[in-house]
């Protein structure tokens, strides 16, 4: 029996965490295709089509900053979508946000699909370093007080210009997930000339490192469910266990404590 409880225990565990989505080979290039053919230039491919349940995706809604005490960074790598003028991207908690860029930059990426994706440093400011920091959790972009979180807790948004309208937690879109991260594995990818000058497969040591506390950032604003109307490159964050998951896990090790104290 006690086998059973732990069984089931670890089975509502899973029931309680992020929701799988699916992620379609559409008629635009796909997120294979963007990241293992254009962004990555040396080390592992990534799987990143179909159920997330069984590829290399995640969709953990919430993060917060790395331990390791850097600055995150968030990099503007493309955009395949109608709204691409019109996009925002940023970081919320509650009810409140923070925009880090919006989408109306020019770019230096061209897919297999012929579109380009923006990597410049203008006055959209296509790279921005953010943090959380102090008691009152105050955020800063570029250095500079943008505002203020309930917690160091964030989660990602993308929006038309204003508020956001999309978030990382499907609860907040109706209970559909239209977001999904893709965690380093120690690649180096390519970020664009104008971050990572001289970077090719000849000299991979003048791209980035991609590591296990980066993200690529992807985000669903329509139907087709393929998950690259905005792609942005995060640095030094790391997903937040949900609520929900982590009350479970008390209420699990609690049972397993009964159990063994029934036992006993």
């Amino acid at each position: 029996m006690k086998l059973a409880r732990t069984t089931l225990a670890v089975a509502c565990l899973s029931a309680m965490s992020a929701q799988a989505a699916f992620i379609n080979d559409g008629s635009e290039a796909n997120l294979s295709e963007i990241i293992n053919d254009n962004l990555i230039v040396s080390g592992p491919s990534v799987n990143v089509l179909g159920d997330t349940k069984n590829n290399d995706v995640s969709t953990e809604p919430f993060f917060t900053s790395s331990p390791d005490g850097s600055n995150s960074t968030a990099t503007f790598l493309i955009e395949i979508t109608s709204m691409l003028s019109k996009q925002s991207f940023g970081i919320y908690n509650g009810d409140d946000y923070v925009e880090l860029f919006n989408g109306a930059d020019e770019g230096s990426f061209t897919t297999s699909g012929g579109y380009n994706g923006p990597v410049t440093d203008n006055a959209n400011r296509a790279q921005v370093s953010f943090d959380i920091s102090g008691g009152s959790y105050s955020v800063y972009v570029n250095n500079q007080k943008k505002g203020t979180f309930a917690s160091e807790e964030f989660g990602f948004y993308l929006g038309y210009g204003g508020a956001p309208v999309i978030y990382s937690d499907a609860e907040r879109n109706g209970g559909v997930e239209r977001f999904v991260a893709i965690q380093g594995k120690g690649q180096r990818i390519n970020l664009g000339s104008e971050i990572t000058y001289g970077c090719s497969e000849q000299t991979p040591e003048k791209c980035v490192l991609w590591e296990n506390d980066d993200y690529i950032l992807g985000f669903e604003d329509g139907s087709d469910m393929d998950y690259n109307d905005m792609l942005v490159y995060v640095e030094d964050i790391v997903p937040v266990p949900e609520p929900g998951t982590l009350a479970l896990l008390g209420i699990g090790l609690f049972g397993l404590g009964v159990v063994r104290r029934r036992k006993a």
